[in-house]
């Protein structure tokens, strides 16, 4: 199994976990508050916690996308902040004992960390990609065929290259100092 898809497997599973944990004590709070009902249909006790949830997944989403601005995900972390503070709030105001209090920061901080590397594994694994060369470079008829180097070795020589200009050891950029 790919180690990426693992990774993101692990994170929504985690994400389960403290989604449904703080959930069930959003409720407790807002029901403790005697909401008057959306709509005077449901309970707002039970739709207002989606809100705190789905703001986070969205909030991480965003920052972890290459498709928006710097400027975007960094105003991202704002309803992340304020949906991880909410959702740890809620799990904290319930809580009966230090343990429960461990637990209920915990399970968010938990989810956030886990979304955070799962995102640095994808920008590492899309944007640094080594060029292959071609498997076979076309010959003209009667010609030997070409030698082609590897991309590990035509990277080599031109970090090479730059360490020789860049370099202020004597003799390696030609100048004698």
């Amino acid at each position: 199994m790919n180690k990426l898809v693992l990774a993101k497997t692990v994170a929504y599973l985690i994400a389960f976990v403290a989604a449904v944990s703080s959930y069930g004590h959003q409720v407790y709070l807002l029901e403790l508050a005697d909401l008057d009902p959306l709509f005077g249909i449901i309970s707002s006790a039970w739709i207002t916690p989606l809100t705190v949830d789905s703001l986070a997944i969205v909030a991480l989403m965003v920052r972890g996308t290459d498709t928006v601005t710097a400027a975007t995900r960094r105003w991202a972390l704002v309803p992340l902040v304020l949906a991880g503070g909410m959702s740890v709030a809620a799990n904290v105001a319930t809580a009966r004992n230090v343990v429960q209090v461990v637990v209920g920061v915990w399970t968010v901080a938990a989810y956030i960390i886990a979304e955070g590397f799962v995102n640095k594994m994808e920008k590492k694994s899309t944007s640094h990609q080594v060029p292959q060369a071609p498997a076979a470079a076309p010959t003209s008829p009667g010609m030997p065929p070409v030698m082609v180097d590897t991309a590990e070795a035509l990277a080599f020589r031109q970090a090479q290259a730059e360490f020789r200009k860049t370099s202020s050891l004597a003799g390696l950029n030609g100048s004698a100092e």
